[in-house]
């Protein structure tokens, strides 16, 4: 059995990241990771069985990143208000500190077919705190509407939107412009 090289793991997904910001998921093939990687064409295959396990294994990567602290931001809110404002503006935070991450999980959840239906499920029960968070303030009739996926559309939307005109015009966001229409989205879902 071949030993796993962790470093050079690193650097194909690292390639990943780099080829699926620069051309999209669809453009991703082994050849072009390892060239990418500066790696032999079959060194992608030591660690991953084939694309689909691999979009798979770091999109929940990827999720466990970014969801990992989120119930500790939600529970330092005191307010539903200010819970829900911190659950968006962790994404946010996220979003800002691990660029390539977040542009990977969008294109996942742009191309959903391409990852295995446990990673999918597996993704979603990762971000359970914003549904329960969702749910509670939905249960104190809080919330303007009771279709959660509105909710979430409208919290995420305008800030995603932001940071994905920035990228395209080569212009910096920072977190407090993204804080402000993250305010603005929460006034808006809330009675």
């Amino acid at each position: 059995m071949r030993k796993i090289d962790e470093q050079k793991k690193q650097t194909v997904e690292q390639a990943v990241l780099t080829i699926t910001k620069e051309e999209g998921i669809q453009g991703l093939s082994f050849g072009k990771i390892a060239k990418r990687a500066h790696v032999s064409s079959g060194a992608p295959y030591v660690y991953f069985e084939d694309k689909t396990d691999m979009l798979s294994k770091m999109y929940i990567k990827a999720k466990v990143l970014f969801d990992e602290s989120l119930q500790a931001d939600i529970d330092s809110g005191q307010s539903m208000e200010k819970k829900i404002f911190l659950s968006v503006s962790h994404f946010a935070r996220m979003y800002l500190d691990h660029p390539l991450e977040a542009m990977f999980i969008t294109e996942v959840r742009a191309n959903p077919k391409l990852i295995t239906e446990k990673a999918r499920v597996e993704g979603s029960a990762l971000a359970h705190p914003l549904v329960d968070l969702y749910q509670a303030a939905a249960k104190q009739d809080m919330l303007v509407s009771d279709n959660l996926e509105f909710v979430t559309l409208q919290l995420f939307a305008p800030f995603m939107m932001l940071i994905t005109d920035r990228l395209a015009a080569d212009q910096s966001v920072t977190l407090e412009e993204l804080n402000e229409i993250i305010m603005m989205s929460v006034k808006g879902i809330l009675r």
